[in-house]
């Protein structure tokens, strides 16, 4: 009697777990858990940009999407060029705490070229802004708020830089 009672509570246990399992979306997926790609490993993609902290991210997003990420004889060359500034909006708080809201405006200039340096298909811009606040009268504080934002604006740019990216490759 107890032997068909503790397979009844396994039983029960695991199909528990199961059904846990499917109803919160659980999938098997690519060892990041990445999209499918939607570009043939044929297209290779260099990246040209003094902006070290942009080039990490667009890579990431573009290794997502397929592309490889190679130095020499790519099919495809991209060059970035990165513009930041903010706009401040100084408002006082009844407690005579500063609130310091700004928006960080983030613009990349890309030029996308064919394998010869002569082939450009094409340069354009992408824009966004972020607000963001900055509050304290410690600096490092305010600092690392304006840090996460430009992080943030960063990654959101990467992706669409990428999706464009795909689009027109897939075009082309």
């Amino acid at each position: 009697m107890k032997s068909a009672l503790k397979q009844f509570i396994r039983l029960t246990i695991l199909t528990t777990a199961v059904l846990v399992l499917a109803g919160c979306g659980f999938q098997l997926r690519g060892s990041d858990g990445a999209p499918t790609t939607s570009l043939d490993s044929r297209y290779s993609i260099t990246i040209q940009t003094a902006v070290a902290e942009f080039r990490v991210k667009l890579a990431e997003s573009l290794r997502r999407r397929g592309f490889s990420l190679v130095n020499q004889d790519p099919d495809y060359r991209i060059e970035l060029f990165d513009e930041i500034y903010n706009e401040d909006d100084f408002e006082l708080v009844p407690d005579r705490l500063d609130l310091d809201i700004r928006t960080l405006n983030y613009r990349i200039s890309f030029r996308l070229t064919g394998n010869s340096a002569d082939s450009e298909i094409v340069s354009q811009t992408i824009a966004m802004s972020i607000d963001y606040t900055r509050y304290g009268a410690n600096e490092l504080a305010r600092d690392t708020a304006a840090l996460s934002a430009l992080e943030r604006v960063r990654k959101q740019v990467a992706d669409l830089l990428a999706e464009r990216l795909v689009a027109l490759i897939s075009v082309d």
